[in-house]
């Protein structure tokens, strides 16, 4: 079992399932606001997969910080 805030898992799986979302629906049937968006929708999927791979490694070097300043 993890130390991890309960909110973890929904924003992991959010992370993952929203840029699936925005390329699919971009690249098959674009909604109105993604047309004027552009290639910026490639983005915005790229930064969401970023912060998905980001956030577990960033909540688990806070939690080493705090271990650390614990034990002082």
């Amino acid at each position: 079992m993890t130390d991890s805030p309960p909110w973890v898992g929904g924003v992991m799986v959010a992370t993952l399932i929203l840029p699936m979302l925005v390329l699919i629906t971009y690249t098959l049937l674009p909604l109105p606001g993604q047309v004027r968006f552009g290639a910026g929708n490639y983005v915005l999927a790229g930064a969401l997969f970023v912060l998905n791979i980001g956030l577990p490694r960033l909540l688990r070097r806070i939690r080493r910080l705090r271990r650390r300043g614990g034990q002082r």
